[in-house]
């Protein structure tokens, strides 16, 4: 598997078909998340994506933009899905909602070992509050 194959499993896997033993075999032990919700395991981090999955269901990726330098590939995903569970102190609101979000992975031995993301969690909790 490429590193970009590898990326976009941990998207597809994770966060839209819920393999979360995809995640735990192409995912170091150790993994490190640089992000705010800051996962130091591979264990920790599926536990994160299973309490989205929870709060956001019928999630949707689309891959925007896919670049790799070195050991490094970086991704631009559009997000889409419904607000099922309680987020930012907000009751579900049973919106379908759609935002964009960056990441960087470091690759090494065929593992994710790291990560770098950019979710936009203020425009997430005013498109939830936003009255249409």
């Amino acid at each position: 598997m490429t590193n970009k194959e590898l990326v976009i499993g941990f998207f597809m896997e994770g966060y839209v078909h819920h393999n979360y033993d995809f995640l735990m075999e192409n995912m170091a032990t150790d993994y490190f998340d640089n992000s705010p919700c800051a996962a130091r395991s591979n264990q920790e981090c599926v536990d994160i994506l299973k309490n989205t999955e929870k709060t956001f269901t019928d999630m949707e990726v689309e891959i925007l933009d896919l670049i790799e330098e070195d050991n490094k590939v970086a991704i631009r995903a559009r997000f889409t899905a419904t607000h099922n569970a309680e987020v930012y102190d907000l009751q579900p609101t049973g919106k379908r909602i759609s935002f964009e979000a960056l990441e960087i992975f470091r690759i090494e031995n065929g593992l994710i070992v790291e990560s770098w993301g950019y979710w936009p969690d203020m425009s997430i909790k005013e498109l939830l509050i936003k009255n249409d």
